[in-house]
């Protein structure tokens, strides 16, 4: 291997009073109590060397940097921002580190769905290196302060003894790092260019309102501090706080409201139960109670820890931050900004922007206006709301943004060949056809779709959305909390449009349920039939469910034979070690070490009688979506089906991502399937053009109806 050939591996050890976690590496490398303790670092395969202040240039590195040489390192952006905003600060003379010249480790795990920490990738991939864990405990303590001096100096863990146990920890991360380099795969040239753009992105950053952000921050603390007044003020002092659950619960239950919990799911519960006793205060205790629990509102605190002196908060995304390539949030999570309907709600938004901005209304008066004009809970819900519109654009800037239309319905659509859905979004798609959600809920009971009612659409529209990827009564009503539907508003509607037989028959599978989901039988009844209607109206869809399913079982039963599903747009097969998902862009899903389940499993007829079948699954590693800890899964074909959906809307995203970036609009965000540029303010950029990029079919997806709105304006608020 030539040295043009060579890569080199680099790891740093830093410290600041700056938390890293909540600010990012923008942020942090910023603040100039932010220095390197050094950093470790390996060339091809020579020695491991060292790096600290005080030391000789590290001249082999240097010239490899010069040169273009890859350096890898595992998250890469940290090493490279660390390099170009602190080393090149002391050391100008010193090359800098381009983005094209990097390789991510950690981005190369992602890709194939394994742990993006470094200790569990290396257990996940069994590699010979380990991250030392003793080590890691002395880099969280040095990373920070020991003591902050009433001078304003800090003290450090500065200690020979401390300094050469750390480098010594660095040279061990660098060792593990090199043989994880050696066990997972490179990105394939497409996928090194979607790392590159993410990482450009990342670079740009969002441009934030910090005024409003600061005005916003003291408003969710007076908020609060009112709210909780007026949880006094409502229960006679019965309940102290609005954090106060034991004593709310304790509060509604002497109306006469049985309360066991106050938790989300439960809410809408609660206060349906209030209105049959026509208990206006137990419903504005929960409102109430709802709004000052809303974690959103505290992101204007994060806001501010994380914003650069540029006034641009930088890092937001993660690539391949889900197992299906999908962009995931970091720091604020965009991705979990509220959404709202702009057509309905957007003028209270601007409103609110207008009382933030004049200077001579204190919190008090904005907080009062917004009390008199909207109820007592407005400031916070409204502070939830507001979340996307902070995003803004500079002086001489404006905002360009497009969002693909139900694209996950539409891909769902496409792959299952289920033909009058696809029919019908055409139809929609061209002003010739209805509503999908209203059709949906027509096609499910057989009715005309003109006699859909607004409340009937609102039940469409959650089974659309939840019932796609072979969700059932679960997904119906955890979709249902999301659109603020609840099962008591179903049922009435439900049991007028089934017919009595129906009824019937689906009430008597109550009792032998497993699944009740602490429904009542008139409530589970009623999201039964949708479900039940729904498949039914979909049966291509449904079909496809097994189909996914039976490929993938045939695949890890026959390693090396290919097994197609989708007639032909996905196919699967198995290498020994990983089962793959090969999607129409030709990029694969990830499934780990794969084996074959068998199992009994009990039944329920739909006589109501229970039977017993032999049931096949794949089990798979991968990473578990809320504890992040590598572990084994069960695949089936709702779950496969979600997962090719998702990858695939995904794949039209990025490729669409790339046309937009060379007809020069600056991507500086991507938020689930919305794409957010910063342009010059001038006629030359605007939403048409905009819309007509997005609105180009990759090849591999012909058939597919897109359909994309595209929006421009000062504020993120479309």
């Amino acid at each position: 291997m030539d040295d043009a050939e060579l890569k080199a591996h680099i790891d740093f050890e830093t410290r600041s009073r700056t938390n890293l976690v909540k600010s990012g590496v923008y942020r942090y490398a910023e603040d100039p109590t932010t220095l390197p303790w050094g950093f470790s670092y390996r060339i091809g395969h020579g020695p491991v060397r060292q790096w600290r202040w005080g030391y000789p240039d590290p001249v082999d590195l240097l010239e490899h940097i010069a040169r273009g040489g890859i350096v890898t390192a595992h998250n890469a952006g940290f090493e490279r921002t660390i390099w170009n905003y602190i080393i090149l600060r002391y050391f100008p003379h010193w090359p800098p580190l381009r983005i094209e010249q990097q390789d991510c480790t950690m981005a190369r795990a992602a890709a194939i769905a394994h742990p993006q920490k470094l200790e569990l990738l290396a257990v996940a991939v069994n590699s010979t290196e380990n991250k030392d864990m003793e080590g890691s405990a002395l880099m969280m303590k040095m990373a920070v302060p020991r003591k902050l001096n009433p001078d304003g100096t800090i003290t450090w863990w500065d200690e020979p003894a401390n300094v050469e146990r750390l480098m010594k920890y660095c040279d061990q991360d660098v060792m593990t790092e090199c043989d994880i380099d050696l066990r997972v795969p490179p990105l394939t040239e497409y996928e090194r260019r979607v790392w590159m753009l993410d990482q450009r992105i990342n670079d740009r950053g969002i441009y934030i309102d910090l005024t409003a952000v600061k005005r916003c921050e003291a408003l969710v603390a007076h908020s609060k501090k009112e709210a909780d007044k007026e949880m006094r003020k409502l229960t006679n002092r019965a309940v102290p706080k609005c954090s106060s659950d034991k004593q709310i619960i304790e509060f509604v239950s002497s109306r006469g409201v049985e309360c066991t919990t106050v938790k989300k799911g439960v809410q809408e519960d609660l206060i349906f139960m209030a209105g049959l006793k026509d208990d206006t205060l137990v419903k504005d205790v929960i409102d109430l109670r709802a709004a000052s629990k809303k974690t959103s509102t505290a992101k204007y605190a994060s806001m501010l820890k994380c914003v650069c002196a540029d006034w641009r908060i930088r890092g937001l995304l993660n690539y391949h931050g889900a197992s299906t390539g999908r962009f995931a949030g970091r720091l604020v999570q965009p991705h979990n900004f509220p959404r709202f309907d702009y057509e309905e709600e957007g003028y209270i938004i601007l409103w609110f922007h207008e009382l933030l901005a004049d200077q001579s209304l204190s919190i008090q008066d904005v907080y009062d206006c917004l009390t008199t004009v909207h109820g007592s809970d407005a400031p916070l819900r409204i502070l939830s709301r507001a979340l996307r519109s902070m995003i803004t654009a500079p002086e001489g800037k404006k905002l360009v943004g497009g969002d693909f239309s139900n694209i996950e319905g539409r891909m769902n659509a496409w792959f299952a060949d289920e033909e009058w859905k696809l029919q019908a979004f055409r139809d929609y798609d061209n002003g010739t056809g209805p509503d999908l959600y209203n059709l949906g809920y027509a096609k499910s009971f057989g009715i005309d779709v003109k006699n859909v009612t607004k409340a009937n659409r609102q039940i469409g529209k959650v089974g659309e959305l939840a019932l796609g990827f072979q969700g059932s009564i679960g997904a119906y009503i955890t979709m249902g909390d999301t659109y603020g539907l609840n099962p008591y508003d179903v049922t009435k509607p439900v049991m007028d449009a089934a017919t009595p037989y129906q009824w019937d028959a689906t009430a008597a599978l109550y009792a032998a349920s497993k699944m009740k989901y602490g429904l009542q039988e008139p409530q589970w009844t009623a999201i039964k039939i949708l479900v039940d209607n729904w498949r039914n109206a979909n049966p291509c869809i449904v079909q496809s469910w097994w189909d996914y399913q039976d490929a993938a079982i045939a695949a890890v039963a026959a390693p090396g034979e290919v097994f197609y599903a989708a007639r032909g747009k996905v196919a699967y097969y198995s290498d020994g070690r990983c089962l793959w998902c090969v999607l129409p862009s030709n990029r694969m899903l990830c499934y780990s070490a794969p084996t074959i389940h068998t199992e009994r499993v009990e039944m329920l007829g739909k006589d109501g009688q229970p039977y017993e079948r032999v049931k096949n699954t794949v089990r798979y590693w991968g990473v578990d979506s809320e504890t992040k800890q590598w572990k084994q899964h069960s695949l089936y074909g709702g779950l496969q089906c979600e997962n090719i959906i998702s990858g695939s809307a995904r794949d039209v995203m990025v490729d669409r991502m790339f046309a937009i970036e060379e007809a020069g609009y600056p991507l500086i965000l991507t938020v689930h399937d919305e794409i957010l540029s910063e342009v010059d303010d001038t006629p030359q950029y605007n939403a048409k053009v905009f819309e007509q990029i997005m609105s180009v079919l990759p090849p591999m997806f012909a058939g597919l109806p897109l359909a994309v709105k595209a929006w421009e304006d000062k504020r993120y608020v479309k």
